[in-house]
């Protein structure tokens, strides 16, 4: 069977909040390996293409967040006309998430 309209907007919604985690991460990560080259004296090129690395990393966050703004609207305007029989929890906890990564890791 396949997954229903509700399913896909909700896992659709949840990968997004996964994907930015992990950007945030990747961020700190790559951070931290800036500074390891530099207090170990590395190549300056090698920094910079790290940095480069880093820049692009963080371009990535806005338009993340553009996406989880695009689908949480989307699936709270599905969920407005809603009348299946799905459990609504994962969609409502999803939207809880959502709505917590954009109020809190504004940038």
């Amino acid at each position: 069977m396949s997954p229903s309209q509700l399913e896909i907007k909700t896992r659709a919604l949840g990968r997004l909040i996964k994907e930015e985690t992990i950007y945030h991460d990747e961020v700190k990560e790559q951070e931290g390996v800036i500074a390891s080259m530099k207090s170990a004296d590395a190549d300056e090129y090698e920094i910079k293409k790290q940095v480069e690395v880093l820049e692009d990393t963080k371009k990535m966050i806005p338009l993340l967040r553009e996406k989880i703004q695009q689908s949480l609207e989307s699936l709270e305007q599905f969920l407005k006309d809603y009348t299946g029989e799905d459990s609504l929890d994962s969609a409502s906890a999803n939207i809880a998430t959502a709505k917590k990564v954009l109020s809190t890791n504004a940038q």
